[in-house]
């Protein structure tokens, strides 16, 4: 959940992306050719993103966090299918580095589109929870002199992925 307490109107809206409606969506051949693969997250492949020019130093930092290997696709207890994508998904279990990322690439084009996204745009006193494990979210551009205080609240009790 976040509560927004300050905001500047002039930016930091908040896309979010369903990635239950995005499998969904796919037919029953593409799902086939996903289906179980494996990805390796890593803290560090979401820093190269947003630290493209990091130095050794903060690369040697983010290394330290451990990687996790998760399904691309999970199915939950309760039988619903997302894909597990995003900025920590870095390479697919067994493939070059290049076919990784074109096929994460393109999942995550595919499951940003407008008919699977939501954009929120804050104002003060707002309250969003969204299920985090379907869905990608991320606060777009403001500029870092506005208003921004955002409180985030992470209920216990998910439902964890079986590696």
């Amino acid at each position: 959940m976040l509560t927004a307490r300050d905001v500047d109107p002039a930016g930091g809206d908040t896309e979010f992306a369903n990635t239950y409606a995005a499998y969904d969506a796919f037919s029953d051949q593409e799902k086939a050719e996903i289906a179980g693969l494996r990805v390796v997250h890593s803290f560090a492949a979401a820093q190269r993103i947003a630290y493209p020019d990091a130095t050794d130093m903060q690369r040697a930092e983010w290394e330290k966090v451990p990687t996790r290997v998760h399904p691309l696709v999970w199915t939950r207890r309760n039988g619903r299918k997302s894909l597990l994508i995003g900025a920590t998904a870095d390479t697919i279990v067994e493939r070059p580095r290049d076919r990784s990322r074109e096929l994460l690439d393109r999942l995550l084009t595919w499951a940003t589109q407008p008919q699977f996204s939501l954009r929120h745009q804050w104002r003060r006193g707002d309250l969003v929870h969204w299920d985090n494990t379907g869905m990608l979210h991320r606060a777009l551009p403001f500029e870092p002199t506005s208003r921004r205080l955002m409180h985030r609240t992470t209920l216990v009790g998910q439902e964890f992925v079986n590696a």
